[in-house]
């Protein structure tokens, strides 16, 4: 089975705040006159993979209905969305996939859908350079394979203070990166500094000690060594939404047998609707145990 409790936990609090964004814009006169748009930048199929039902279980009505429940991901779950975004953008790298997602135009004919086949970053910067924030106001979901999101986007998202974020920090794969012994390979590290958008995780994240050989007295030994933990790479990362977002929710955890994997983290963008989306997103993160 692909993922676990902690990827139907992320799913059901996404699909929950779409639904109470779009009513917000749907009952508020004044909101209503901003077109939404839902963003998914990882799209995937639009279905979680997983093996079928086997058995007695594949005639069982009540399973085959969890099972479909299941296997919607983020794409189905958003354009299940009453009332519905009046756009819907799916960006995929895979064109295989793509083609999968354009099957879901036909199910959901009632839904604008554009389905853009490039790397989620570059196709994220093209989407902000090119959304009317006069008139359009939008939430975008970044749930990246690995640790493959750049910061440039994600400030570019902030500087259209139109779109709220939801973000799935990928903690494991970048925590792997923050090797304990001495610092992490040159790749590694400029993969971290596009991730962070800085350099500074060098100096947050890790702490020299020097003594004198024991050998040749006249020389020094220098040791580099990893500091950081869990809470204090989180925050780091916390606090670089903190400074372009006009709000940040409470980070929510989402574990599997081995540890933290993710956070899930919300960012909204524009001051106006910020108060009312951040106080959303923590009442659904409680159940992550924040």
């Amino acid at each position: 089975m692909f993922g676990g409790s902690w990827t139907q936990q992320k799913l059901e609090i996404l699909s929950e705040y779409l639904r109470a964004y779009r009513l917000i814009f749907h009952k508020n006169p004044r909101a209503r006159f901003f077109e939404t748009s839902y963003v998914d930048a990882f799209a995937g199929t639009g279905e979680i993979p997983r093996r079928k039902l086997q058995g007695f279980f594949k005639d069982d009505p009540d399973m085959l209905k969890a099972e479909e429940e299941f296997r919607k991901g983020s794409v189905k779950r958003a354009l299940e969305v009453e009332p519905p975004f009046h756009h819907y953008v799916f960006i995929e790298k895979d064109a295989g996939k793509c083609k999968e997602l354009e099957a879901l135009k036909k199910e959901f004919t009632n839904c604008d859908i554009t389905i853009i086949n490039e790397d989620a970053n570059a196709a994220l910067l093209n989407w902000c350079a090119e959304l009317d924030t006069r008139k359009e106001r939008a939430v975008v979901f970044l749930d990246p394979f690995g640790a493959s999101v750049e910061w440039k986007v994600i400030a570019a998202i902030a500087d259209t203070k139109a779109v709220d974020l939801w973000i799935l920090f990928p903690y494991a794969a970048i925590n792997r990166m923050l090797v304990s012994e001495g610092m992490p390979p040159k790749a590694w590290a400029d993969r971290l500094t596009r991730i962070f958008g800085t350099d500074q995780w060098a100096k947050d994240f890790y702490s020299t000690s020097s003594w004198k050989s024991l050998i040749d007295p006249e020389k020094r030994v220098e040791r580099t060594y990893k500091t950081a933990d869990q809470e204090q790479i989180t925050e780091f990362f916390m606090k670089r939404l903190k400074g372009k977002f006009a709000a940040v929710a409470k980070p929510g955890f989402l574990y599997n047998s081995k540890g933290l994997l993710f956070v899930l983290m919300f960012a909204a963008g524009n001051q106006k609707g910020a108060e009312a989306g951040v106080r959303i997103a923590n009442h659904l993160m409680k159940r992550l145990g924040q």
